[in-house]
């Protein structure tokens, strides 16, 4: 065949190429896909669009961490995904983040690895603080929070304080933050930013050197310390600080149930201040116990603007007496400006059933790029 006349798989007509992504459900398989070429990343945007939605680890699944596969719920299509994670057999605890990296701990001997499930990488780090641990280690480490960058990662626990490590380091070295109760860590553009849950006060750490790079001093609040809730979203240009009242998940709505605030990330803003905003505008906010982020809500992706998925979980009683119980995962969506809940909690999320002490659900972010 003449050299000029010869086709190339790049070559392949871009309606055909799309019909073929179509048909792909698995992520892994998806962004193996979409690698091959930038006419095949072309023509399965809109595929990967639709499918560019967190996705909810179901962390108990493991079923004590006795099994490679782990399960996640797919909020775009309702369908429970199998994520193979080897490298976290035997480890009963999998925590989630929306860079697509897992943290799995042993409930034993508080051993710890970092797990990239859906490329198949993993690294090893430090078992977690001696300080972490205790008599009920299971009840314990269900409140731990946590954060992955580049330079290392981040683990907190209520009242414990926050500890730096990086992978291959032999110990966890403290985090300068004057606050030990910290509920929350997300990194973002080489700074970590640490929630005290009950003040609302956010302290960023330079991810470089733990340094204190700002503190942001909490807003004037109605909603009393004991019945709310606190999130930050942290992006290039903004933090953003949800505030919602924990009755919200009683079915009960007051008057204040959610509050937004906004801080400038611009540089040399050394000490930003919250202004309280309407909402977040075209985005969704996606919410577990570990942290909160955003996606576009687009056509394609089907998210609703301007509104709060809250994913968690509890126990429910089966029998008369009290003695089956069992836990179950729950995702609500609340929305900012009506101040109305939907219960998500349906389908193939609603057969999932774990322990009586079930483990927080988090939510991953998949890279399909």
């Amino acid at each position: 065949m003449d050299g000029d006349n010869t086709m190339s798989w790049s070559d392949l007509p871009a309606d055909l190429v799309s019909a073929v992504a179509g048909r792909l459900t698995e992520l892994a398989d998806l962004a193996r896909f979409r690698s091959v070429c930038p006419s095949w990343r072309s023509a399965s945007e809109a595929h990967a669009s639709r499918l560019r939605v967190p996705l909810l680890l179901l962390p108990t699944e493991g079923y004590g961490g006795t099994r490679v596969n782990r399960r996640a719920w797919s909020l775009a299509d309702d369908r429970l995904r199998k994520i193979p994670v080897p490298e976290a057999l035997g480890r009963y605890f999998l925590f989630a983040s929306h860079h697509g990296w897992m943290l799995s701990v042993a409930a034993g001997d508080l051993s710890a690895t970092l797990v990239y499930p859906f490329a198949g990488g993993s690294a090893g780090l430090p078992a977690l603080p001696s300080s972490f641990g205790g008599v009920d280690n299971e009840k314990r480490l269900m409140d731990l929070v946590w954060d992955w960058s580049p330079h290392g990662v981040v683990v907190s626990m209520p009242g414990k304080g926050a500890f730096f490590s990086r992978p291959g380091d032999e110990s966890w070295r403290p985090v300068g933050c004057s606050s030990a109760g910290v509920t929350g860590v997300t990194y973002c553009d080489g700074a970590f930013y640490l929630l005290d849950g009950e003040t609302c006060k956010v302290t960023a750490v330079n991810a470089e050197t733990l340094a204190v790079d700002m503190v942001i001093e909490p807003p004037a609040l109605k909603i009393r310390s004991w019945c709310r809730e606190a999130n930050i979203v942290v992006s290039p240009d903004e933090i953003l600080l949800l505030v919602r009242t924990a009755l919200m998940h009683r079915r009960i709505i007051t008057r204040d149930v959610v509050k937004v605030f906004r801080a400038n990330r611009a540089a040399g803003d050394g000490s930003p201040v919250w202004s309280e905003v309407a909402g977040v505008g075209d985005r969704a906010v996606f919410v577990d116990h570990l942290r909160a982020f955003c996606v576009e809500a687009t056509a394609l992706n089907g998210l609703r603007r301007n509104c709060i998925y809250v994913a968690s979980a509890h126990e429910e009683v089966n029998d008369d007496y009290g003695m089956d119980v069992n836990g179950h995962y729950t995702t609500e969506v609340l929305d900012i400006a009506e101040l109305t809940t939907v219960d998500l909690s349906f389908g193939k999320l609603r057969s999932v059933w774990c322990g009586s002490r079930p483990q927080w659900p988090s939510w991953s972010l998949p890279n399909l790029h």
